[in-house]
Parts: C-alpha cells; sequence; structure tokens
C-alpha cells in the first residue's frame, strides 16, 4: 500500500486579530414605580420629569427614539435627549451618544465628538467606554494613535472584568504593539478572557499551549482550548483543531475527526480548512470521508439551529 500521506501544512499557530471592538449598552429603560407600560403614557411621564431636569428621564426618552421603541426611530430626537442626560453627567447615555457619533447614526461619523463622551464615561468608571476609547487610540480614531493610551483604556476595562478588553490586552502583549512583546503576560490575559468564553481567546490561548510561548509545550491543553473554541463556531480553531487529530498530537489520532472539523473550518469561510479537508481526503477510505462528512454537517445543523435560537 501506498505510504500514509504527511500532515496537511496547517498553522495551529494561526491566530485572531481584533477588529473594533463596539457593543450597543443601551440596557434596560428606566421605569419610575407605577407609570404604565403603554409606551405613549410612559412618555408623557418621562416629559414631565425631564423637562425638570431628570435625567434618567431624559436618557429613557433617547433611549425609546434610538430603539424605535412605541415610536417611530428617530436619531436626531435620540441625540438631543442623549445629550441633556450625557451632559448631566448619565453614563448610559454619554456612552450611547458616543456610539452615535463613532458609528454616524443621526448625521455623519463624527470621531472626535465620539472620543469626547466615551472619554467622560471611561473616566467615571463605564467599563464599554473604557474599552472602545482603548480601540479609537489604537486606530487613531479621531486622535493621534497612541497604543500606550490603548493600553490604558484596555487594561481600565480588563480590570473590571471586560472579557473582550482582557482579549485586546493579550494581544497587544502577543504582538509586541506599543510595548515589549511578553508571552507571559499575554498567555495570563487569554486566560482571563478564555476562562469567560471568548472564542478568539480561547483559539489563541491554545495556540500558545501548542507553540509552547510562555509556557512548555502542553498538547492537551492546545486540544482543550481548541475544542472550546471550535464549538463556539471559530472556523481557525477549528482548523487548528483538526490539525491536532490528524496528527494525533494531544488526542488520539483521527482521520475522521479531522476530516469533520477541516470541513466545517471550511464551510464556515476558512480558506485553510478547505484546502486541509481536501488534503486529509487524499488519504482516507471512502467510509472515513463518509463519516466524516457526516458528522460535520450534523455539527453544522445543530449550530445553525443554535445560532438561530439567540
Amino acid at each position: 500500500p501506498p505510504p500514509p500521506p504527511p500532515p496537511p501544512p496547517f498553522s495551529s499557530r494561526r491566530r485572531h486579530t481584533r477588529s473594533t471592538l463596539q457593543s450597543r449598552g443601551l440596557g434596560d429603560v428606566y421605569k419610575r414605580q407605577g407609570v404604565p407600560e403603554d409606551n405613549q403614557i410612559a412618555m408623557q411621564w418621562y416629559l414631565k420629569a425631564a423637562e425638570q431636569g431628570d435625567d434618567d428621564a431624559q436618557y429613557a426618552i433617547a433611549l425609546m427614539y434610538d430603539e424605535g421603541d412605541g415610536f417611530a426611530s428617530d436619531d436626531l430626537a435620540a441625540i438631543k435627549w442623549y445629550t441633556l442626560a450625557a451632559e448631566q453627567g448619565n453614563l448610559r447615555a454619554q456612552f450611547n451618544l458616543a456610539i452615535m457619533y463613532d458609528v454616524g447614526e443621526g448625521g455623519p461619523e463624527d470621531d472626535a465628538a465620539a472620543i469626547r463622551w466615551y472619554t467622560a464615561a471611561a473616566e467615571a468608571g463605564h467599563a464599554d467606554a473604557q474599552l472602545n476609547l482603548g480601540v479609537m487610540y489604537e486606530n487613531g480614531e479621531g486622535t493621534v494613535a497612541d497604543a500606550g493610551q490603548a493600553m490604558h483604556w484596555y487594561r481600565r476595562a480588563a480590570d473590571q472584568g471586560s472579557r473582550d478588553a482582557q482579549y485586546a490586552v493579550a494581544l497587544m502583549f502577543d504582538e509586541g504593539i506599543g510595548i515589549p512583546e511578553d508571552n507571559v503576560a499575554a498567555l495570563a490575559w487569554y486566560a482571563r478572557a478564555a476562562e469567560q468564553g471568548d472564542a478568539q481567546a480561547q483559539n489563541n490561548l491554545g495556540a500558545m499551549y501548542d507553540a509552547g510561548e510562555g509556557v512548555p509545550v502542553d498538547d492537551e491543553r492546545a486540544v482543550y482550548w481548541y475544542k472550546l473554541s471550535a464549538n463556539q463556531g471559530n472556523p481557525i480553531a477549528q482548523n487548528n483543531l483538526g490539525a491536532m487529530y490528524f496528527a494525533g498530537e494531544g488526542t488520539k489520532a483521527s482521520k475522521t475527526e479531522a476530516y469533520k472539523w477541516f470541513y466545517i473550518s471550511g464551510e464556515l469561510g476558512n480558506p485553510n480548512g478547505r484546502e486541509n479537508r481536501d488534503l486529509a481526503a487524499e488519504g482516507m477510505r471512502k467510509s472515513e470521508l463518509t463519516k466524516g462528512r457526516k458528522l460535520a454537517l450534523k455539527w453544522l445543523k445543530e449550530y445553525e439551529k443554535t445560532s438561530s435560537d439567540l
């Protein structure tokens, strides 16, 4: 029989890079005790309180216009009421107003205004504002790019438990962005985000155990973190996990499982997964291919259902 093919040229070291991290922190509409649930009546009560300077009521009105909650969505009205509340120090209003300027809702994008309001909320301890302010400093949006300031705000948010910020801090240590590369620190911050369920951090933590960066090589731990990330739908982790199964590193070798994860990775848009699927298939029996494909399709069906239920 012909010799088995060599392991496919996978990259188990490939990591995610960060995209802009912005999340709409709308929260629950402020409700006064005894206010009817009817939005029209609620608006009347909010307006009475807002006109007397109540910043929570001003925020609630802005939120209703912003979300179109009982009214036609009106970005200009939302900006007006968010601004009134923000100027009184309402953190939620400051953050949402910053988002509107950041993404250009109710007018053109205004990074300088976004920076102003993110900073106001961030200095008062709003973790999501700290995170987004870090992104703006890192990318040079509305300000000169400043990795030191980016790290400062990421750390402020990370110390409050923001897993996105913990991932951002880890990535800066990992890639040496504005600071010396520090694999031990990167590993620690990836671990904090990974333990909170961040799929990108789980993949990158797996990659560090896989490559022995900041820690001795530990294939079993690499497989553990790749698997957690892969089952959340991360196509890079899926490709990495397939490679571990193919090579029998950290787990029992299984061409079927390798093919399954390469197949899933490719279906979710990773060209490396598609390439490795085809390479792995060259040395597999028809029964193994059939089983691997069946397992992959079953996983994808369940993943699609779970995603649609969220």
